[in-house]
């Protein structure tokens, strides 16, 4: 299924995110698909969850662009070629505790990225 589900994100086949989730929302969705394993392919929250993961990504990534012309310090630096498989990133995002969850998907990227890549 991970290779699938990152295929998919590749091939920019996922809808549009429509309102951003929390962490906890997306978190849901997330494990409810990885449960359902290939048969996730058939449910119709994978195009949601993988536009609201595309969508994170490129606002975190539009941030760091912004943050670096206005001469700010990077909230996380991984290194350049640094891939992460979606099993590790799901279990890094679900180790950030329930009650803390109510935090968009973006910045639950932001926390778990800057705790793995933190800038020196």
């Amino acid at each position: 299924m991970r290779k699938l589900l990152l295929g998919i994100a590749a091939l920019g086949l996922a809808a549009p995110a429509s309102a951003e989730m929390t962490l906890g929302q997306f978190l849901v969705k997330a494990n409810a698909l990885k449960a359902k394993g290939m048969m996730a392919v058939f449910s119709k929250d994978l195009k949601p969850v993988m536009a609201e993961m595309k969508s994170a990504s490129a606002q975190l990534k539009t941030e760091g662009e912004r943050r670096k012309a206005a001469g700010l310090p990077m909230r996380t630096c991984p290194p350049k070629g640094t891939t992460m498989t979606s099993d590790e990133l799901l279990a890094m995002l679900n180790a950030i505790p329930p009650a803390e969850r109510g935090i968009s998907l973006k910045d639950g990227l932001v926390r778990v990225m800057s705790a793995k890549f933190p800038c020196r």
